[in-house]
């Protein structure tokens, strides 16, 4: 889990490089609702890198033969920021992503997340067996 209280380095995997983010372009209704989201984990990064430029392949936001995604960096520096960390994932958490998932569920809740500058923690991974 990143500790807000020193630098370090963040990713970000897309279909594109990301040098400035710009919150009106981020998907709604994601596990921590709309936002930038970031891993201190390269190799996650290139994982999302991946399905990012498969769905922007899918929706027709690139061409397909684009055959690539990027993953970006960011320096992290310890600010005065309003944060919410879950460090488990306990119930407290999953009401979090079900309140930003689910439109019109738990609106109080997106209300009072609203107040964060960050919100952290892990997300749900899923993987795909095929029988």
């Amino acid at each position: 889990m990143l500790d807000l209280n020193q630098r370090t380095i963040l990713y970000h995997g897309s279909f594109c490089e990301v040098s400035s983010p710009d919150l009106s372009k981020c998907a709604k209704y994601k596990d921590f609702g709309q936002g930038f989201y970031l891993t201190t984990d390269k190799e996650q990064a290139k994982s999302f890198a991946k399905i990012s430029t498969r769905k922007a392949q899918e929706s027709g936001v690139i061409p397909t033969q684009q055959n690539f995604g990027v993953v970006s960096s960011f320096e992290y520096i310890p600010a005065n920021l309003r944060t919410q960390i879950f460090s488990t994932a306990d119930a407290d958490w999953l009401h979090c992503i079900v309140a930003h998932r689910k439109k019109g569920l738990f609106n109080s809740l997106v209300q009072d997340f609203e107040k964060y500058d960050i919100i952290g923690g892990r997300i749900i991974k899923s993987e795909r067996i095929w029988l």
